[in-house]
């Protein structure tokens, strides 16, 4: 018995049943292949929605920049009360502000975010903590470390005729 009888004969297969099969194959072939070119996905940009939304969290952080300079005549006047105070008082919703901002950037640009983010916070805890000490050198330092990380931050906003024209 030759090859192809034993195949007729195991799987039951007349000469009508297999153009039947391969008609079936290759549809399903050509379906497969059609589904496996699908168009290359566009990399995210900032709309003009999430720029207006990033602009106004942008907005606030800018008002608590534009107050680091009563933190500095505190430090300054070595005022420790109000250095701890003015750094959870008005800045006290700081953290929150820029993580909004961070969680609204695209992908690619919220690692460093994050840890500029993270930077200002460490500097802040550190002029709280050198209040705690009345260690005037460590909160200076610390404070103009805090306003870079900060500009730094400010940074991150895109520019909207930018993500426009691109």
């Amino acid at each position: 018995m030759s090859k192809m009888q034993s195949i007729k004969s195991m799987f039951g297969i007349g000469s009508r049943s297999r153009s039947l099969l391969l008609s079936l194959l290759a549809g399903m072939m050509l379906f497969l292949a059609s589904c496996g070119n699908a168009p290359q996905a566009q990399a995210p940009t900032y709309t003009p929605d999430l720029v207006q939304r990033l602009e106004s969290y942008a907005s606030d952080i800018q008002g608590m920049r534009d107050r680091m300079g009563e933190l500095e005549e505190l430090i300054q006047a070595q005022d420790w009360i109000y250095v701890d105070n003015f750094i959870h008082g008005p800045l006290g919703t700081l953290r929150q502000d820029m993580s909004l901002f961070n969680r609204n950037l695209l992908p690619q640009d919220q690692p460093q975010g994050r840890e500029l983010a993270r930077e200002v916070f460490r500097h802040l805890e550190a002029i709280s903590l050198a209040a705690d000490t009345s260690d005037y050198k460590t909160a200076a330092r610390n404070y103009q470390e805090t306003v870079a990380d900060l500009d730094a931050f400010l940074e991150l906003l895109p520019d909207a005729t930018e993500d426009a024209n691109s």
